[in-house]
């Protein structure tokens, strides 16, 4: 805010000359004829016209020019050209702000993971960042200025856009990520424009189909077992007189029915379990001895029917969660048991390998994978045979829990398998989590 005193002094010091330069041409003219007077102080004020006539002449050109260098002048016009330059060096810090912060807001929006288009009011193209260029398929060399429904072609997404019904987004599929998911909504702007948001919803619709796939999937593997078990019950029920011998009969497959219902409940809270608690319990697991007696209880499942070795090739130790690596590398022995005829060989193997890591291995001789099958062995529920998976008594659950746990000891499970020949699938452990100390190779049968 501008100094009173100094504004008055602004308009005063003009005319305060003026006075002076009559005043003196007024003593000059002492004793001079009456008009020389008048045309000295007439003299003086066209000078003094001239002069600011020059300065205002100065100022137009300097206003006009694109390059604007620092003005100077005296009097009156010293203190105008100096308010002029400060003011004009604050407007411009001001225009530099904003246009940093402009710049800055417009580099944020490039980077957003979600496709941004700016429409104007006929719904053509003004702007649009690099996510939409990739998840509508948009180019900046030609579609700047274009209908976006000339390059959109889709019917439900032009009924949509024509509706302008913010509360509602549009799902649809990408134009140009094959594969991908969009959720699309509009956004209202100033001037009548609209903001069109695309986000990849591609990893949230995959995990809601493995959600309903998981309730159809249970459902279905609980429907089977209870339909038996309520048929016998049905059955028993409206018979005339009670038949201990032939209710007898029956219980072996109701009993059947019943474990394999409680195998699918216990699978259920163990996947459960651990994807709620984030972290797993570390202690120093005793490998040798983990291996020793899951080699034991594969020979109890096998009865004789296989040759099951076991090899030691390390008396390494890890850091884990000793329940937690039971029961997945359980899975891996129980599975190779199941899926192996009778007179096949099942090994199990524990080593160390040169860069400190660790593995566990169970290799078979049974039938084999094709290897469209593997990618997606550890998904719940998938089967390779549906038939061949229910009569050995699995639940589908068995490598999903197997992955998970591994997942929670920053390991991987790798699988190898030749059709007719066998699969060996290994669980990967870094050497982080492994505690050395090599011994010979043991074998036992």
């Amino acid at each position: 805010m501008h100094n009173p005193v100094s504004r008055m002094s602004f308009w005063w010091r003009p005319l305060m000359l003026a006075l002076a330069i009559g005043l003196a041409a007024r003593v000059l003219a002492i004793g001079m004829p009456a008009g020389r007077g008048w045309m000295l102080f007439a003299a003086g004020l066209a000078i003094y016209l001239t002069y600011h006539l020059y300065q205002l002449a100065r100022l137009s050109n300097w206003l006009d020019g694109t390059e604007r260098p620092v003005l100077s002048g005296d009097g009156i016009w010293g203190d105008v050209l100096y308010r002029l330059e400060k003011l004009l060096r604050a407007r411009q810090g001001e225009q530099q702000k904003t246009a940093a912060d402009l710049e800055q807001m417009l580099e944020a929006t490039r980077s957003l993971p979600d496709g941004v288009v700016i429409l104007d009011t006929g719904n053509r193209i003004v702007w649009f960042n690099e996510a939409a260029e990739r998840l509508l398929g948009l180019s900046p060399r030609r579609d700047f200025g274009q209908f976006i429904l000339y390059l959109l072609r889709n019917s439900r997404f032009g009924e949509w856009l024509q509706a302008e019904d913010l509360a509602r987004t549009l799902t649809l599929d990408s134009p140009s990520a094959q594969g991908h998911t969009l959720s699309l909504q509009i956004v209202p702007l100033p001037r009548q424009q609209k903001m069109l948001v695309a986000r990849d919803i591609t990893e949230l619709a995959r995990v809601e189909t493995m959600r309903r796939d998981f309730v159809a999937n249970v459902s279905h593997e609980l429907r089977t077992p209870i339909t038996v078990i309520l048929g016998f019950l049905e059955a028993f029920e409206d018979m005339p007189e009670s038949d201990p011998r032939e209710f007898r009969k029956h219980i072996p497959l109701m009993r059947e029915q019943s474990d394999r219902i409680r195998r699918l409940v216990d699978d259920l809270l163990t996947l459960a379990k651990l994807e709620s608690e984030p972290d797993t319990r570390d202690e120093t697991v005793d490998m040798v001895a983990l291996a020793t007696r899951l080699a034991d209880e594969a020979e109890t499942l096998s009865q004789g029917r296989h040759q099951i070795s076991l090899a030691l090739d390390s008396r390494a130790r890890l850091i884990g969660n000793g329940q937690e690596l039971y029961s997945a590398l359980a899975n891996l022995v129980i599975n190779a048991v199941r899926y192996t005829p009778d007179g096949g060989r099942v090994g199990i193997r524990w080593a160390m390998t040169e860069s400190g890591a660790a593995g566990f291995s169970v290799t078979d001789s049974g039938e084999g994978i094709e290897a469209q099958h593997i990618p997606r062995l550890t998904e719940r529920f998938y089967r390779v045979d549906r038939g061949r998976s229910r009569a050995s008594g699995g639940t589908g659950l068995g490598l999903a829990i197997v992955k998970h746990v591994l997942q929670r000891h920053q390991a991987r499970l790798r699988i190898e398998s030749t059709v007719g020949k066998g699969s060996t699938f290994c669980a990967q452990f870094p050497a982080e989590r492994v505690i050395p100390e090599t011994t010979a190779t043991i074998d036992q049968v």
